[in-house]
């Protein structure tokens, strides 16, 4: 794997993980009765759409890296 794809796998799952706490933050604060802090539904709201977007772009680079290989043995 390189270190591109790496990084990008763990981007995309930094940025996902950190938008899935932000939602929690979001609807603990609801129930608390507080206002969360727009930052949180910023990080909430394009942090999965980020997230997601990068692993996929992950898988995508995965997909070809391994036709190509497949294609170069046989």
């Amino acid at each position: 794997m390189s270190r591109s794809a790496r990084a990008m796998l763990l981007a995309g799952v930094a940025i996902t993980a950190a938008s899935f706490l932000a939602l929690l933050a979001i609807l603990g604060l609801y129930f608390a009765g507080a206002d969360p802090h727009p930052s949180l539904y910023f990080t909430a709201l394009w942090g999965f759409p980020v997230g997601f977007t990068l692993m996929i772009v992950y898988m995508l680079m995965a997909m070809s890296r391994r036709r190509r290989r497949r294609t170069a043995l046989g």
